[in-house]
């Protein structure tokens, strides 16, 4: 890799094309470098990206497609969709019948003569469920077979299929006996395997494999956009409880009961499934590589300025900003990490000195004895070496007190500077990252002064607040990346420029991405809520509101179950999205200089 000089200081590096900062000035070198590239024959990195594949379709196609699919195809997959459903809740009722013989003997005398019949019984509901559900998914990944052709089909890989669902519902089983999460995630990335089954024509480990993949390549997208599905299961199962019972008590016969709820019932299964479908369907078709038609003509050399990039006026969607800094923290994952359990040290030193404190007093107390509500009344007839000690060390405490806190406000103004240093040049490690930022802390400290200033004022009249944090926002990454002859105060000024006519945008994005983990965090325990039986789901509620407990439900009432299910959403939120949202920032601040470029290029 050959050298490249930076205009402003005239040192020479090497031109990677991930490295935008000179190492001595740490100005922004990127477009110098994506023409080095260039010229060597090397496609810069964002061109490289375009080749991967499509993007996905949006919220709104996905759910116009999905409504006309059910609208052109709905008799030729309600039918099976309504065998499936009907048969499985007959399975209830043998279940049912079983259950109140074995409990109840006296009120209900079993008939061992019956048992064969119940369990045949089970068996073919059981077939008939299973080979409704398979043909149903072959009729719906392949729109050219007949309901004819699909069942043959579906008969035909019936026994991989009962394998598949198998493999499915134990590792959801599984997941979900560790604090129900782990389930979640199973049921989500397992979630298109039988599409990829059908469709793809693929065997057991391949569907399941492929399934995972596609929703690791767009882990958000996917939790994102399979969150109406957790809403139409917990609203057909509120519906089946209680508008069920009504029209159970209404026909009082449990077979009309099962002929008129699975028709109700079928609806909004098949609704979603075709939805789940669709957007396997997106995520497929992105998958695939979109190369660049060569029928497209190139502009001639002599109508381009050497080096220079096509460059839009727009910001790309909030998706796509999510989809590239994905990609970037992956390659910073170490550094980035690092960095992240660094700024968790002055929140340790700070625990441990109240800590000290509060056993240091509790020592005290309990030396002498001081208890009851006369226990500050110690103080009185301590020696006065001994209380003298005692102010000496509360004065020491608070010395140290006051130093931990001036330790955590310089560590937190050079993690600042660091994390951009850290994304924005890939060669440099998370001690590199900090030992560039310390050399600048001084300036930093008096921008963000200036900073924290003008937003918090303006905070107090709300709607000022609000356009102040989104001018300002781009601050630390202004100054990181500018030339050290820059201001605290051009640091402001160029934050704000870059949000210049993107206001809204911008806006938008950065409310997006605050309340992007409380959004995941709702979804996931939908999916928690529409998985349980309902009698947990009920039980919940009611232990919530009243206090009462239901026989059978004893982890839920436990206070360790509920501090591990705070800790399994700290975690991932605390270790891993704190430092994401460093890495989107620095994309967004990237593209909003990128649309600066191409805003003041046609002026």
């Amino acid at each position: 890799m050959s050298k490249i000089e930076c205009p402003h200081r005239g040192h020479w590096q090497e031109a990677r094309p991930h490295v935008i900062l000179c190492d001595q000035c740490y100005a922004n070198i990127k477009d110098m470098v994506d023409a080095h590239v260039r010229e060597e024959g090397e496609e810069p990195t964002e061109a490289r990206d375009q080749t991967e594949g499509r993007r996905l379709s949006g919220p709104g196609a996905i759910f116009r497609k999905t409504l006309g699919t059910f609208a052109s195809r709905f008799w030729a997959l309600f039918p099976l969709m309504y065998l499936s459903i009907s048969f499985f809740m007959l399975i209830g009722i043998f279940l049912s019948v079983i259950g109140v013989q074995t409990f109840f003997p006296d009120e209900y005398p079993a008939d061992r003569s019956m048992t064969p019949a119940f369990a045949l019984g089970i068996i073919a509901c059981l077939f008939v469920f299973l080979y409704a559900q398979a043909g149903f998914i072959f009729a719906l990944s392949h729109a050219e077979l007949s309901l004819g052709d699909a069942l043959a089909r579906a008969l035909q890989r019936f026994v991989s299929y009962v394998a598949l669902v198998a493999l499915i519902a134990a590792g959801i089983g599984l997941g979900t006996s560790m604090l129900l999460i782990p389930g979640v995630m199973v049921g989500i990335l397992f979630s298109f395997a039988p599409f990829v089954f059908a469709r793809e024509n693929a065997g057991l480990i391949s569907a399941l494999s492929k399934s995972v993949r596609y929703v690791a390549k767009s882990w958000l997208h996917v939790v994102l956009r399979l969150a109406p599905v957790a809403l139409v299961v917990l609203c057909a199962l509120y519906f089946y409880v209680y508008i069920g019972v009504s029209i159970l008590m209404l026909v009082r016969n449990e077979f009309i009961f099962i002929f008129v709820i699975s028709g109700v019932i079928s609806l909004p299964v098949m609704l979603i499934t075709i939805f789940v479908f669709t957007v396997y369907e997106d995520l497929a078709a992105a998958a695939l590589p979109v190369p660049l038609p060569e029928s497209i003509a190139m502009p001639s050399e002599e109508g381009v300025v050497p080096g220079a990039v096509p460059r839009s006026t727009r910001l790309s969607p909030f998706t796509d900003l999510l989809r590239r800094s994905w990609g970037v923290y992956k390659k910073r994952f170490v550094p980035l990490t690092i960095l992240n359990l660094v700024s968790y040290l002055p929140h340790a030193i700070h625990i441990m000195i109240l800590l000290v404190a509060y056993l240091g007093l509790r020592w005290l107390f309990e030396a002498f004895q001081a208890t009851g509500e006369f226990d500050l009344l110690i103080f009185l007839v301590l020696p006065k070496w001994l209380l003298a000690l005692f102010v000496a060390l509360v004065l020491i405490y608070f010395v140290l007190y006051v130093l931990g806190q001036i330790f955590g406000l310089v560590l937190y103004l050079a993690l600042e500077l660091a994390y951009v240093y850290a994304v924005a040049d890939e060669t440099i490690g998370a001690w590199g990252a900090i030992m560039k930022a310390r050399t600048r802390l001084r300036g930093f400290f008096w921008a963000e002064l200036y900073r924290n200033f003008i937003v918090s004022t303006g905070w107090a009249l709300l709607v000022p607040g609000a356009v102040f944090w989104t001018w300002y926002q781009f601050t630390p990454y202004v100054f990181a990346l500018q030339r050290e002859e820059g201001t605290p105060l051009s640091s402001l000024s160029e934050s704000r420029e870059l949000v210049r006519g993107l206001w809204g945008t911008v806006f938008k994005d950065l409310i997006s991405l605050r309340f992007l983990p409380i959004a995941i965090v709702v979804i996931v325990l939908w999916f928690v809520f529409a998985g349980l039986p309902f009698y947990w789901l009920f039980g919940t509620l009611l232990f919530f509101f009243t206090g009462h407990h239901l026989p059978g439900m004893l982890s839920i009432y436990s206070p360790h179950f509920w501090l591990l299910l705070y800790f399994c959403f700290f975690i991932p939120v605390g270790g891993f999205y704190l430092p994401f949202q460093k890495v989107v920032m620095y994309v967004l601040y990237r593209e909003l200089k990128d649309v600066q470029t191409a805003r003041d290029g046609t002026h």
